[in-house]
C-alpha cells in the first residue's frame, strides 16, 4: 500500500494568550522550531507568527505522526525560549511558553497554495491585535 503524504495547518498558541511573540521573541521563535523541525526530520514548509500565536504548514504522514511532531517542535522551541530569554518567564508569568493544545485541519491538494498564502501573509492582517 502507498502512503500519501498529508499536508496540514497547524496552530498554537502562547500561555494564557499573553502577547509574547513580537520583535526579536517572534524572530527567536521561528528559528528555534526551524531547528528543532530539522534535528527531528520535521518538513516545516511555512511558518509565521502573530503575538499570541504561531501558524504551521507541516508535512506528515498520518495524524499520529503529526501528534510526534507538534511534541517535539512545542517542546523543544518552548526549552530553547525559556533558556535563552531568561525573562520570558516573567513576562509569561509561567515556566510554560505554549498552551497544552494545538489546531490543526488537513490541507485539501486544492486549498494547497491558498493555505501557504494565508500563513506567509499573517502579518498583513493585524487589526485585530491593534492596541
Amino acid at each position: 500500500m502507498e502512503s500519501r503524504v498529508l499536508y496540514y495547518h497547524v496552530w498554537f498558541k502562547t500561555r494564557r494568550r499573553k502577547w509574547l511573540l513580537l520583535g526579536d521573541i517572534a524572530n527567536a521563535a521561528k528559528i528555534a522550531i526551524a531547528e528543532a523541525a530539522q534535528r527531528h526530520a520535521v518538513r516545516v514548509l511555512e511558518c509565521e507568527t502573530m503575538v499570541d500565536h504561531v501558524h504551521l504548514l507541516v508535512e506528515a504522514e498520518n495524524a499520529t505522526d503529526l501528534s510526534r511532531m507538534m511534541h517535539v517542535l512545542k517542546g523543544a522551541s518552548a526549552r530553547y525560549l525559556l533558556e535563552s530569554i531568561p525573562d520570558i518567564r516573567m513576562d509569561a508569568g509561567t515556566n510554560h511558553f505554549w498552551q497544552k493544545r494545538y489546531g490543526a485541519k488537513l490541507v485539501e491538494p486544492a486549498a494547497f497554495a491558498n493555505v501557504r498564502h494565508y500563513i506567509r501573509t499573517q502579518k498583513e492582517r493585524p487589526a485585530k491585535y491593534a492596541r
